[in-house]
């Protein structure tokens, strides 16, 4: 039997749900295998078009051919047919193209939001589990083409929940699993390049971005800037070169 709430995953991905509903469908998935498989399908469905969007446009013969669909006939009741034809095509077509525009936003915010989404929603969302950052730094390396520090956690309210390998902008990553009260914390590291990007669009997830001894870290989260500000903090000191 189907579960009767995989209909608001959609609303889930696509960032539509407040933050109250958010966390109550993040619980939710967590134990719901029907609806963890409707969120695969979803993201995996928004990947697709992304890069389609990013990668392919209309060639001019498909546009020739539709103006030549849509010129109008000689006969006055033929005009009318085909100037409505017409309208509603170009109406659906702005549609679509706001439609998607709207999803799909800037890429690197995407592939951020969506790798957080994941985690939140897997029951298994780390390879290493561990709060001893002596035991999850270790563990990337040789898996990693470089490596990072892991800050001491001693007197905060945060917590290491562990960590796994991924890929962000085709280039593998650490993805770091943390919390802060209620809040769930994904932070990825990757080698800092001219050709990695930092997200510039908007979300309902707070997103930060900064770079770090060669390194560029990532931070997707529902909590605050104020619950979130002593982990960046002790992000950026660990990772400082003297």
């Amino acid at each position: 039997m189907t579960c009767i709430r995989t209909g608001e995953v959609a609303s889930f991905v696509d960032e539509e749900l407040g933050a109250r509903e958010r966390d109550e469908m993040s619980a939710h998935l967590a134990t719901c295998s029907d609806c963890t498989a409707a969120l695969a399908r979803g993201l995996a469905m928004k990947r697709v078009v992304r890069l389609a969007a990013n990668r392919y446009a209309a060639p001019p013969e498909l546009h020739a051919a539709l103006r030549r669909q849509l010129r109008p006939e000689p006969r006055w009741q033929g005009r009318w047919q085909w100037a409505a034809a017409a309208a509603m095509l170009l109406l659906a077509i702005g549609a679509a193209g706001a439609f998607w525009l709207n999803r799909l936003g800037d890429p690197v915010l995407a592939e951020l939001v969506d790798q957080h989404v994941i985690a939140l929603s897997s029951a298994n969302p780390v390879d290493v589990i561990s709060e001893d950052r002596h035991t999850v730094k270790p563990w990337f390396q040789g898996r990693l083409p470089f490596t990072f520090n892991l800050p001491d956690l001693t007197g905060t309210d945060l917590r290491l929940i562990g960590g796994k390998l991924t890929y962000l902008q085709q280039r593998p990553a650490a993805e770091l699993f943390y919390q802060a009260g209620r809040h769930k914390i994904s932070v990825f590291v990757l080698q800092d390049a001219p050709s990695v990007m930092a997200p510039a669009g908007a979300s309902s997830f707070n997103v930060q971005s900064w770079a770090a001894d060669g390194l560029r870290f990532h931070l997707v989260t529902d909590a605050s800037d104020e619950k979130t500000s002593r982990l960046v903090a002790l992000l950026k000191a660990a990772n400082h070169s003297n």
